[in-house]
């Protein structure tokens, strides 16, 4: 297994935006503006009532944040009223660094009562790119033979066979009091299979994910 690239590395923190100012002070335009600033976004909301379209949140894009001497990594942020998603395409681990970077830094410049116990909950969703040396198939010899049933079954002669595209875990979301990604490895898209070349996520850091991966295609191996 090979990791291509990281596609995304998501730390989501889950808290009541409401703790961090308890007392209402009358700090969004300032802070927005501070936000966009200190972070160097390319975009952000001007007005705390300029939220995306999609996502109903506080969206700011392609913003700079320094993880090591001289090595930087572009972030992006939204903002909910139950808490953050910080996210990269560097790893889960920089995500989270700078979810706590953010919060630290916003309390202490607008002198706010910030404690980490306000914290619910945080998750991380990591997705690679990654190439896969073996066919998902060898999880199970008799899958090859079904897809080469389905294949037959179309009734024509001149298209690629089927293949198991892709695979997938997860767990009850009626059960679960988070709403935690699945694990999937499938085949990415716009790329020819002979490319070995699959998308993966995991409702984990970016370096467990990569594990997971390692032992998943030591199963395909036998």
């Amino acid at each position: 297994m090979k990791v291509i690239n990281v596609a995304g590395a998501r730390s989501v923190w889950l808290f009541d935006i409401n703790d961090l100012n308890p007392r209402g002070k009358d700090i969004m335009p300032e802070l927005l503006e501070w936000l966009k600033d200190n972070y160097h976004f390319d975009k952000a909301p001007a007005s705390i009532d300029q939220l995306d379209e999609k996502t109903k949140a506080l969206k700011f894009e392609r913003g700079r944040f320094q993880i090591k001497e001289e090595i930087y990594i572009t972030i992006g942020l939204e903002i909910y009223k139950d808490g953050i998603v910080a996210f990269s395409n560097s790893s889960t681990r920089d995500s989270e660094a700078f979810a706590e970077d953010l919060l630290s830094f916003t309390s202490k410049e607008f002198s706010l009562p910030y404690d980490s116990e306000i914290i619910k909950a945080k998750m991380q969703t990591s997705e690679l790119i990654v190439r896969l040396d073996s066919p998902l198939s060898n999880i199970n010899p008799q899958l090859a033979n079904f897809a080469a049933k389905i294949t037959s079954t179309c009734g024509y002669s001149d298209v690629p066979r089927f293949e198991l595209s892709g695979i997938g875990f997860g767990n009850d979301p009626l059960r679960s009091r988070l709403k935690l990604a699945g694990f999937l490895v499938e085949r990415q898209h716009n790329t020819e299979y002979a490319q070995s070349r699959f998308y993966s996520k995991a409702p984990v850091h970016t370096d467990q994910h990569e594990e997971l991966l390692v032992e998943f295609e030591a199963i395909l191996n036998g």
